[in-house]
């Protein structure tokens, strides 16, 4: 017998079409009605058990929602049934971002964590909830898996390196398409690598970065929220900022005299620009080449210890 703790949170995956609206008012538990109805032969042996910390659209996705997410993991693991794997059911506009999350407050964890979402709700013939649902209870019953995953459309992707979504998109992509299980999570060997632990962290309600990407022309906000305690730039895709700017200069030099570090992510190790040069008089912190959410979500967590 498999045992699949399966987490409900909401998104499209759990809800129904009402008065013209995507809604939260259907079938949360659908997902493994059509699992067992649609794969008779493969629901055999597995047994699953539904938790339901809350049920939300994920675009109000807050660091309360992540904690308590975080924490009800931690409890079902702690539960004296075991589990071969949990699956956590999420809505797709902010799944990057809790998967990143659990990664990181995670990465001690032996017990595989898949994300499911569906692009369309499940009575819509052109969803693929039931396939990435589908495809995760696979993965957990028949690998042997540790860390955070995300299942999309054939693929499951580590979870801590996944990219945002390209505009009007669907699609989940991940750094380097790379959609190899290893021993060891991105997310796991990043951590020991900066020696730093989240296991015990919770979130701030609302994250105390600022996140900046590069644009022409760029605009830059004063300082009065005393809240910043950190900023992220995401530069263009050559690990280049408008360094020539005296707009993002100034903003540098301000946050430096205020003690706010600012860290760059989009960094290649390769050749680099001249523009580039100026990174360490303007008091720059290059990142590691994660991706924009993870770094995001690592200054979250580090900044909210």
């Amino acid at each position: 017998m498999c045992n699949i703790a399966v987490i409900i949170t909401g998104g499209t995956i759990a809800s129904t079409q009402k008065n013209n609206y995507i809604s939260l008012n259907g079938d949360k538990y659908k997902i493994i009605e059509l699992f067992r109805e649609k794969n008779p032969d493969a629901a055999f042996g597995i047994s699953f058990d539904t938790f339901n910390p809350y049920t939300i659209l994920s675009e109000n996705l807050s660091g309360k929602y992540i904690n308590t997410l975080i924490k009800c993991v931690r409890e079902i693991l702690n539960n004296s049934k075991k589990y071969d794997g949990i699956i956590i059911t999420h809505g797709t506009d902010t799944l990057q971002y809790s998967a990143a999350a659990l990664a990181l407050a995670l990465s001690d964890v032996e017990t595989p964590v898949i994300f499911v979402s569906a692009n369309y709700i499940l009575d819509d013939k052109r969803s693929n909830g039931l396939i990435n649902f589908t495809q995760a209870v696979e993965y957990i019953s028949s690998y042997d898996m540790t860390g955070v995953y995300v299942s999309y459309d054939g693929s499951v992707l580590d979870a801590f390196t996944l990219l945002p979504h390209m505009p009007y998109s669907d699609k989940i992509y991940a750094l380097n398409h790379s959609d190899k299980l290893s021993e060891e999570s991105s997310a796991r060997e990043f951590l020991m690598y900066e020696g730093i632990t989240f296991d015990n962290t919770l979130l701030t309600d609302t994250a105390p970065i600022l996140y900046l990407k590069a644009v022409p022309g760029q605009s830059y906000p004063s300082f009065n929220d005393t809240d910043i305690k950190a900023i992220l730039l995401e530069t263009y895709h050559s690990g280049t900022l408008g360094t020539d700017s005296r707009a993002l200069q100034e903003f540098c030099e301000a946050a430096y005299g205020k003690k706010i570090p600012i860290y760059v992510v989009g960094i290649e190790n390769r050749t680099q620009y001249e523009s580039t040069a100026s990174y360490d008089s303007l008091h720059l912190i290059i990142m590691p080449e994660l991706s924009p959410i993870s770094a995001y979500i690592f200054l979250w967590f580090k900044y909210s210890k």
